[in-house]
């Protein structure tokens, strides 16, 4: 088939940056490998009807996130489900050295962890997290869990985060205040800018070979399509991997691919025999199993786990998948367990980019158009300049649409 514009993934940036170009009458064909839209968004909708939970992207972040206004930010017709603020009435617990505590117990003669990261500084220095790390008054204790601290929100190990980077992205977002969640779960942001966009699922492009002003996208099976160009919003990874080959690939490109480094990761929806009598949510920070989170009244658990943590979670048995990290009063036996495996997923290659050391440039390199003919997005072009997002992601959509736009002086 022939089309205009050819969009490698239909993830929110993919879907934006189609959205966004349907306001200027240029038409995009969306190619999707996977079953369904939506990219790194999986909202997990229980068959009775209870609270969705997701198992990728969690909040909203900020009361004044784009996502809370699509059609005040150049998608007209997408209109943004409601949302509302993440509750904080859940009981709040540690676990360090195998033993379950109060959280409040890590803000106890030092730092606690969720203080450390609002501290970071860089002083123009490219140094990792974990040189900062080691020279601040934080021992002991407080320093394991500051470590697990910044394993679960940046998906990385301190010895490769860049302490600039991690300050950059901080500094660069500008979304307000607070956490919100869409009533109905991610998913239905995905279901609000679908239908804007002709999407192509199950069929995964593993070739893109192109010169200016013409773009040739091919399967396993042959050509799927033609276009004037095309907008790759895959995980750099998946093209440094060569899942997608891009032929010729600029060496800049390449090199950009290679630094961009997505963290491991994986979600998980334990279902328990019974109910839990309480809300929880307990941060491990021995490394074991990321965030877990229990509501009262419901008996799913859900288990976010990044770096290493995703690893011990993948290794658990079900019997010890959340008895280690649930007070004992929610003990309960696994019915069933639902997964998204982020870092084993052959099109994400890992939950998000993070800003590497010496990694800097790569961002903002990724993100550049070549030829006026391949056009980038993905939360990816954002590393380093903003907090791995789905904002970020819907951002880069609508900026690509927008470099296409001025390319051709619609």
């Amino acid at each position: 088939m022939r089309c205009e514009v050819a969009i490698v993934g239909a993830g929110i940036s993919g879907l934006a940056c189609a959205a966004a170009l349907s306001r200027h009458a240029i038409p995009a064909v969306i190619f999707e490998a996977r079953d369904v839209a939506g990219g790194r968004i999986r909202t997990y909708r229980p068959p009775d009807g209870g609270p969705a939970l997701e198992l990728g992207a969690q909040v909203i972040h900020g009361d004044q996130n784009p996502l809370l206004d699509l059609a005040g930010h150049g998608l007209p017709g997408a209109r943004s489900p409601q949302s509302q603020p993440v509750p904080r009435t859940a009981a709040a617990w540690a676990v360090l050295h195998g033993r379950l505590t109060p959280l409040g117990a890590l803000a106890r003669g030092g730092i606690p962890p969720w203080a450390v990261e609002p501290r970071l500084t860089a002083d123009g220095d490219d140094i990792p997290v974990a040189q900062w790390l080691a020279r601040q008054p934080i021992t002991g204790d407080h320093l394991l869990a500051a470590a697990e601290w910044f394993r679960q929100n940046w998906a990385a190990e301190p010895a490769e985060l860049s302490a600039l980077g991690v300050v950059a992205a901080r500094r660069g977002d500008a979304t307000g205040d607070g956490e919100r969640a869409f009533d109905d779960g991610y998913r239905s942001l995905t279901d609000a800018l679908a239908p804007t966009a002709d999407i192509r699922l199950r069929r995964p492009v593993r070739a893109l070979s192109w010169e200016p002003g013409r773009v040739e996208l091919s399967t396993a099976d042959g050509t799927l399509a033609t276009a004037r160009a095309a907008v790759i919003t895959a995980p750099p990874p998946v093209i440094a991997g060569r899942r997608l080959m891009i032929t010729p690939l600029p060496e800049r490109k390449a090199a950009a691919a290679s630094a961009l480094r997505s963290g491991d990761g994986l979600c998980a929806v334990a279902t328990l025999t019974r109910a839990a009598p309480e809300s929880a949510v307990v941060f491990d920070a021995d490394g074991q199993r990321g965030f877990v989170r229990a509501t009262a009244g419901r008996p799913e658990v859900l288990i976010v786990a990044k770096a290493r943590a995703a690893g011990a979670v993948r290794a658990a048995s079900l019997p010890d998948l959340v008895g280690r990290v649930l007070p004992a009063r929610m003990a309960a036996e696994v019915a069933s367990i639902r997964i998204a495996d982020w870092g084993r997923d052959p099109w994400a290659a890992g939950v998000f980019s993070y800003p590497a050391v010496g990694a800097g440039w790569a961002g903002p390199a990724w993100a550049e158009p070549v030829q006026r003919t391949l056009f980038f997005a993905g939360e990816a072009t954002t590393a380093g300049s903003l907090p791995p997002t789905v904002h970020g992601a819907l951002r880069s959509g609508l900026r690509a649409a927008g470099q296409i736009v001025e390319a051709w002086g619609r």
